[in-house]
């Protein structure tokens, strides 16, 4: 069954969007949900952060199962059988994370004074990524169940303009790349409405 790539920005409702799509097009009424926000890479007094954890869970239906994977996201999807119906929610957070981690940072609150991340800042690097990511993506595309993940399009909101940041937006962007081309659809949030980039609504 297919890869479908749900992307926006900030709150832009592409969260919402992917669970009702799952549910209500896809027909799914038992989902292994993939949540990659890691409170452990926030401020404890993150208000924000926690409210929107909170918004999450709340809209989520009581029979999915919760999968809370911010390191190995991906991995977590194929060895789930084939034939479950799995959303992951989201990407940035899944970079993030192993952006930090190979970096060897403690989850501090400033962790981004820094501007000396250089992770990714080779091509070759980044380029092995992206084939690992490619290899992998193919595989969730033959599973015998609808995959949809949920990413962020970073390039919509503000952004900092230090090295770390640049370092994500590109990583993310080429994700999503990758993700696109192995996807059967692809759907553009933008105040909760979509626009299909590629592929129709089944």
């Amino acid at each position: 069954m297919p890869l479908w790539l749900v992307i926006g920005g900030n709150s832009s409702g592409k969260s919402a969007w992917a669970e009702d799509f799952m549910a209500k097009t896809l027909g799914y009424r038992d989902v292994d949900y993939i949540a990659t926000l890691d409170e452990s890479y926030h401020a404890l007094n993150d208000a924000t952060v926690h409210e929107k954890i909170k918004e999450h869970q709340m809209r989520r239906p009581p029979q999915w199962t919760v999968w809370t994977e911010p390191v190995n996201p991906i991995h977590r999807i194929l060895a789930l059988p084939g034939d479950h119906g799995v959303l992951w929610d989201g990407v940035g957070p899944y970079i993030v994370r192993n952006m930090l981690d190979d970096r060897g940072d403690e989850p501090v609150k400033n962790r981004h004074a820094s501007n000396d991340y250089g992770l990714w800042s080779s091509t070759n690097s980044l380029h092995t990524i992206m084939k690992t990511w490619e290899d992998l993506l193919v595989k969730i595309h033959h599973r015998s169940a609808d995959t949809v993940i949920v990413s962020e399009e970073t390039g919509l909101g503000i952004l900092d303009l230090n090295l770390f940041t640049q370092d994500f937006v590109r990583a993310l962007g080429k994700f999503n790349q990758v993700a696109s081309s192995c996807a059967k659809g692809v759907i553009l949030v933008v105040a909760g409405l979509p626009m299909w980039l590629k592929g129709a609504c089944p």
